[in-house]
C-alpha cells in the first residue's frame, strides 16, 4: 500500500505534531487509542490541542505499535543503509 501524504500549497507535507496518547481496552474486545495533536504552535501554548480517537481490534494494535518501532529504530541506526520508508 503506497502512502499518499497531505501536501500544503507550497508542496510540504503537512504535519500535526503529537503531543500526546491514551489507550484503553474497549468492552474487553477492542482497543481505544486516543491521539493528541497540535495543529500549530500556539495549540500547545494555550492547552487546546486536538484529538483524535480510534478503535482497534487487538492484532491492529499489535501491528500498529510494531509499525513506528521498526522505523524509529532505522533511524535511531542512520547506518543501517536501510530506506526509512
Amino acid at each position: 500500500m503506497s502512502i499518499q501524504l497531505e501536501m500544503d500549497g507550497n508542496g510540504n507535507v503537512v504535519t500535526r505534531p503529537v503531543t500526546g496518547w491514551k489507550t484503553m481496552a474497549a468492552a474487553g474486545i477492542a482497543v481505544v487509542l486516543v491521539i493528541q495533536y497540535s495543529e500549530k504552535p500556539e495549540d500547545i501554548e494555550n492547552d487546546t490541542c486536538k484529538q483524535l480517537q480510534c478503535i482497534l481490534l487487538p492484532q491492529q494494535a499489535l501491528e500498529l505499535a510494531e509499525a513506528p518501532t521498526k522505523q524509529a529504530n532505522r533511524v535511531l541506526e542512520p547506518d543501517s543503509g536501510k530506506p526509512l520508508m
